[in-house]
């Protein structure tokens, strides 16, 4: 399950910000090394939002800092 939430992030990430799927980790840095500003940020929560058919909380995009982060948001949900 864990491995098909990361799959989704990586393409939904790939496809948003024109990034090589190999390029993205659990360990990168949103703003420091995809260079993710706030409107991206919104762009990518409301990818999320519809791709795992949830709603991210106001606020919670200002907490995500790396890519593993979004993973485990994700995994987090019901």
């Amino acid at each position: 399950m864990r491995q098909e939430v990361e799959s989704k992030i990586n393409n939904i990430l790939s496809n948003l910000l024109e990034r090589k799927i190999e390029e993205i980790n659990a360990r990168i840095s949103l703003k420091d090394d995809l260079d993710v500003d706030s409107t991206e940020m919104v762009e990518i929560c409301s990818a999320l939002e519809k791709a795992f058919n949830v709603e991210i909380d106001d606020g919670v995009e200002k907490k995500l800092k790396t890519v593993g982060d979004l993973y485990s948001l994700m995994s987090a949900q019901p």
